[in-house]
């Protein structure tokens, strides 16, 4: 994992697209990137800093961005390559109410004791440990200032005053780990601090080999996340496990789910969510009503945001304070928020109040399809007065948001779902059937969430047809709509084509482009193999229609015996 050096909070104003919704997070004032060797040989070894020539360093970072981790490869790498180092490591939230340096003296130093047989730090023991601070061999490694309770409220104040007062404490090195809402939030009293960001894995390097690493003892089920995770449609989630923590919940979910995604994408944001909130559960404690408020909440801001706001994703305090109250309110839903690391800030306006975000993009459109109790806020069509209507189903920051309310799980929707799904196919605007094309394929893509559509079949057969007749209009839109659309019900479509028994012209060529089709997306798939092999041992099949099941024979029956 690389570091990027930084010289002060963003002041980014534009927005993103959700598939890039980590974009959010990278600097803008960056003076120079790290790699993870060039750190610690640079930073650490040759204390080459701008401001404190390697003796105060902080890594600060979003939710699970891997800041734990980075300091705990440090902790090894200086006891290994540092001559006659010290390396105590310190988690701040375990000092409660202590003081660093009588946790240090006491609590920490007693340890060391009972480790070497004895009860208690002899006096000898406390004086080797202060020659040890006045020759400069301490490393402190303190670990989530976030965490620390603070009698202030403000952990960057607290700290800066103890080592102010500490004494022996400023003679060591100091590494500390903080998330960017505290670092940057509020008056940072650690300005003599060099200031590093961890940055996001590469996608597909980095994610791919991290993967892996995680699935290490069964090499295929890596391989078959990786090929998952390239599948079209899943942008979206390639840009979400660029992040260390959503990353492991993806493998997590995977190693549990029998080796494949949910069914649905909102079923996937579902158990990210219930894993995120087990999270770090010690340190940022909730109960069920708590949980449950705050996720009503962010529903209505995630909502009322891609509604309402121009930046839909960059989020301005004094919105945001309409849902979730005042950061400075340690009872408030957005110090909640904000602890749990639902939201992040990720900059700063001219007036030095901050931007907020979802932890990624895609949060965000989940959690405002949670809000969405009534397919009508999508569209409710006025055929004879348009203008006033809702036609969100044609405003393209909506598809996504749509998409997942048609997979939430909640059983009372279903009658809900079949009655959308409906009126997208049914809708007619009166109008060259432009808006009817999109509505329909956006009722294509919504099958794929929500299966269980009575006419399910006949919609994609439809899709389907369009994608193969050369004479139609809407043959390239049609494809795109096909790549969105459930594989399988697909595949069925293609082969109940390939089967027709009728034999002009037109069914001819229908049968070719079926045959061609299915050598595009039915890779491993037995029905399509089946299909093809079929129609090959055919009889009453022309040659130019057997010679394109071949070949898409050839493209989808690797490894198949019959084929």
């Amino acid at each position: 994992m690389g570091l990027v050096e930084r010289k002060k909070p963003s002041k980014r104003q534009g927005d993103i697209s959700p598939e890039q919704g980590s974009e959010l997070y990278k600097e803008t004032e960056i003076t120079k990137t790290f790699e993870h060797d060039a750190f610690l040989e640079e930073v650490l070894k040759q204390k080459n800093t701008p401001k404190s020539k390697g003796k105060r360093i902080a890594i600060i970072g979003e939710p699970g961005a891997g800041k734990t981790t980075l300091l705990q490869q440090i902790a090894d790498w200086v006891s290994r390559e540092i001559d006659q180092s010290i390396v105590i490591w310190v988690s701040l939230a375990d000092l409660r109410e202590k003081e660093l340096k009588s946790y240090l003296f006491e609590t920490w130093l007693t340890q060391v004791a009972e480790k070497t047989g004895k009860a208690k730090a002899t006096k000898q023991l406390k004086n080797d440990f202060v020659a040890l601070f006045n020759q400069n061999n301490v490393w402190l490694l303190l670990d989530g200032l976030d965490e620390m309770s603070a009698s202030s409220g403000n952990p960057l104040t607290e700290i800066a005053r103890q080592f102010r007062e500490g004494g022996l404490i400023s003679q060591a090195r100091i590494l500390l780990t903080c998330r960017v809402n505290l670092w940057d939030g509020s008056s940072n009293a650690l300005d003599d601090f060099d200031t590093y960001r961890s940055l996001d894995f590469a996608y597909p390097q980095q994610v791919e080999k991290f993967i892996h690493k995680w699935f290490a003892a069964i090499p295929e089920t890596a391989k078959q996340l990786c090929t998952a995770l390239k599948e079209s449609g899943k942008e979206r989630i390639q840009d979400l496990v660029k992040n260390p923590l959503r990353l492991t919940l993806l493998c997590l979910n995977w190693q549990s789910g029998d080796g494949k995604l949910p069914d649905t994408q909102a079923g996937l944001y579902q158990q990210f969510v219930d894993d995120f909130y087990k999270w770090k559960k010690d340190e940022f404690a909730t109960n069920s009503h708590q949980r449950q408020q705050l996720n009503i909440k962010l529903g209505e801001l995630a909502k009322a945001a891609i509604d309402k706001e121009a930046t839909r994703f960059r989020l301005r305090q004094d919105f945001v304070k309409q849902f979730l109250g005042d950061a400075d309110d340690e009872n408030s839903l957005l110090k909640l928020a904000l602890n749990r690391g639902w939201l992040n800030c990720v900059g700063i306006d001219t007036n030095r109040k901050p931007f907020y975000a979802f932890f990624h993009a895609s949060f965000q459109e989940y959690f405002a399809a949670k809000a969405i109790d009534d397919w009508h806020f999508f569209l409710n069509h006025v055929p004879k007065n348009p203008s006033q209507g809702t036609y969100r189903i044609f405003e393209p920051q909506w598809k996504q948001t749509i998409l997942l309310w048609l997979g939430r799980e909640e059983e009372n929707l279903n009658q809900q779902k079949q009655e959308f799904i409906d009126a997208l196919v049914n809708f007619k605007d009166g109008c060259r059937k432009f808006y009817e094309y999109r509505a329909y394929f956006l009722a294509s893509a919504g099958i794929a969430e929500f299966r269980d559509y009575f006419k399910a079949d006949e919609v994609v057969t439809q899709i389907v047809k369009w994608t193969i007749d050369s004479q139609s209009l809407i043959k390239e839109e049609a494809s795109s709509a096909l790549q969105q659309t459930d594989r399988t019900k697909v595949i069925a479509a293609l082969v109940e084509l390939l089967q027709s028994t009728t034999v002009d012209d037109s069914t001819r060529i229908t049968r070719i482009q079926a045959a061609y089709r299915l050598g595009q997306i039915g890779t491993g798939n037995e029905i399509a193999i089946a299909a093809l092999v079929q129609l090959l041992q055919s009889t009453t099949v022309d040659y130019s229609t057997r010679r394109q099941a071949a070949e898409s024979l050839g493209q989808i029956g690797t490894g198949n015996e019959i084929a």
